[in-house]
């Protein structure tokens, strides 16, 4: 949204009686980040406002601060949480939708890679496996971000790994999907430089998506630029259906980068969900295995980080915090987390046994089974 069509906020202007805007930190597609402080003291924070032209109605206000509250319950390492939710009046304008969240003095990891150029490999390991830390924290609790990219990952005092701006986040609510990006408007969600083949198409998408993305980072990291990049965004998009990104090393052939580490960047790249690593926990194991073994591509790849053998120690909360949302639903079950190993591995033996054949192979055993019974019965009225 342009600024013509929706202004800031002047610098001074009080909100809810509680917030004081100090400053603009940045603007995106659905509303404006400011630095502002609260009115009866305290640290400086970042406040994140929805332009008014997208919660103009009860449905969209309801549906946000629902969500935002789910938001809310973001924590561990490497996420930067909001701290505050709801609604705020102004003395003339509509009522404004936020966020508020702590503001982080450092640099994102985009503009880093654009001063710097590359970065070393020990840094380009410790980030990606920081940035993956934090997705599978939010995975655990039923929030996937779709707008992973180096631009919302910020490296607190230069180093440290925040990820940031979980306001495109697809939130797990029972059996239907929700998102804060407002989809009863049709919005396009996600940047296309970091979008899997499933957002470009407008699929429904799962946790593998943010793992795509964390692929797309990992592959810039090692060679300081993204696999695809067009003059326009459909080009972009187009690029990310249809073609096979380079492989690192060659993209970037004058860094003699490891091979087991181009290898997890172009597993995560795969086009079909199935064929990436299946959670963000997986990839990063896949990670520091690459990372202590460097040549060893064979034992990076995502068959061999099954979470049925990697198991994510906080998928059992899922259905917990799915109800606690909205308990007049069932439990989650659209997020692709394991719960529970031995369903899990009946579920991929009963899929083998159908599509091998199925009901015709319980056949052949029945009448193996009955031969050999009928044998057996012949052989003693012989004795």
């Amino acid at each position: 949204m342009s600024e013509g069509i929706t202004p800031k906020l002047a610098t001074g202007t009080i909100l809810g009686g509680k917030f004081e805007i100090t400053g603009v930190l940045g603007e995106g597609g659905t509303g404006v980040v400011y630095e502002a402080k609260k009115t009866d003291g305290g640290d400086t924070i970042a406040l994140k406002v929805v332009h008014p032209t997208l919660s103009g109605d009860k449905q969209v206000r309801g549906r946000f601060m629902r969500e935002a509250a789910v938001l809310r319950m973001l924590g561990g390492d490497f996420i930067c949480p909001v701290l505050e939710s709801g609604e705020l009046t102004q003395e003339h304008g509509p009522t404004l939708l936020y966020l508020s969240l702590p503001k982080i003095s450092g640099r994102s990891l985009a503009s880093v890679i654009a001063r710097d150029g590359v970065m070393s490999l020990s840094e380009v390991t410790r980030i990606a496996s920081d940035i993956l830390t934090a997705l599978a924290s939010a995975h655990s609790r039923g929030i996937i971000h779709r707008d992973l990219k180096t631009q919302n990952v910020l490296l607190r005092d230069g180093k440290d790994v925040v990820v940031v701006d979980f306001g495109m986040a697809k939130i797990i609510t029972g059996t239907a999907p929700a998102t804060t990006e407002l989809t009863a408007h049709n919005m396009v969600f996600g940047t296309p430089e970091y979008m899997s083949p499933e957002q470009a198409r407008g699929d429904d998408v799962d946790a593998r998506c943010d793992v795509y993305a964390a692929g797309v980072i990992l592959y810039e990291l090692l060679t300081g630029t993204v696999p695809f990049s067009g003059g326009t965004p459909l080009t972009v998009l187009t690029r990310h259906l249809t073609d096979a990104p380079e492989a690192p090393e060659v993209r970037a052939k004058d860094r003699n980068l490891p091979k087991a580490l181009c290898a997890v960047a172009m597993h995560a790249l795969a086009k079909k969900p199935a064929e990436r690593y299946e959670t963000a926990e997986t990839m990063r194991a896949a990670l520091v295995h690459a990372n202590a073994a460097p040549d060893d591509i064979e034992n990076v790849h995502p068959t061999r980080f099954s979470s049925d053998e990697e198991p994510d120690a906080h998928a059992r909360t899922m259905p917990a915090i799915s109800q606690r949302v909205d308990s007049t639903k069932p439990p989650a079950v659209r997020v692709n987390v394991r719960s529970d190993a031995p369903l899990r591995e009946k579920q991929k033996e009963a899929k083998a046994l159908e599509e091998s054949g199925g009901f015709g192979r319980y056949l052949v055993w029945a009448v193996l089974a009955l031969a050999s019974i009928g044998l057996g019965v012949w052989l003693a009225l012989r004795k």
